[in-house]
């Protein structure tokens, strides 16, 4: 397989237990869907602190700029053109997949970034379910109170209706 960006010939190596192919031009990476997969899943790798301060404050970040859509390349495994996609919907992380054969190319980088923000999103979320807690339960009383009287009054009138229709039958 050969780097869809600069040509240079892929190696096959290990990271967090999975086998990836990585361009020691350009330092873009492909891989399977099963082995980014297992590389978020994994903690094995520590990050620097500098890409982990870039990344703090990284909000969602929905859809594809424009500009990420110019280059089109060719998949490393089946030469079929490859779509930059948003990781996870809202990352912010533009990767190219393709569509034939699911591979996923990461450019120098990328691979490390959606740990680094997997990893964060997932030790911030309890703390945050947490925070939400009180303002869903406050949500699911109001709904409560507000929807208990509206079936109320309809239990009432179609029980109402029932009754008259056994008399009227009788």
């Amino acid at each position: 397989m050969q780097c869809p960006q600069c040509g240079v010939d892929l190696k096959l190596m290990e990271y967090e237990s999975a086998f990836i192919h990585s361009c020691e031009g350009c330092g873009g990476e492909f891989l399977g869907p099963a082995e980014l997969t297992h590389i978020v899943k994994t903690r094995e790798q520590r990050f620097p602190v500098q890409l982990q301060e870039l990344l703090a404050d990284r909000k969602p970040e929905f859809g594809v700029p424009a500009e990420e859509t110019q280059r089109d390349l060719p998949c490393p495994q089946c030469s079929s053109p490859m779509q930059v996609i948003n990781y996870c919907g809202d990352s912010g992380v533009f990767v190219d997949r393709c569509s034939q054969c699911n591979g996923l190319w990461l450019d120098h980088e990328e691979l490390e970034k959606i740990q680094v923000l997997l990893e964060r999103w997932k030790d911030q979320a309890p703390e945050q379910m947490k925070a939400l807690a009180g303002d869903l339960e406050k949500a699911r009383r109001a709904t409560a109170e507000r929807t208990s009287s509206v079936f109320a009054g309809s239990r009432f009138a179609f029980v109402n209706a029932l009754i008259n229709r056994f008399l009227d039958a009788a």
